[in-house]
């Protein structure tokens, strides 16, 4: 997963949709856990 500057994710390799949402919810976990999430 490529991050941005801006927010944005891009998911690279995932050869099916339920690989794209695993890997999103991995990287929004472990944001969380880090304290790295902000909420507006």
């Amino acid at each position: 997963i490529l991050i941005f500057a801006s927010g944005k994710l891009v998911c690279v390799g995932a050869k099916l949709e339920k690989e794209v949402y695993r890997s999103v919810n991995n990287v929004h976990s472990l944001l969380e856990e880090k304290d790295l999430m902000v909420y507006d």
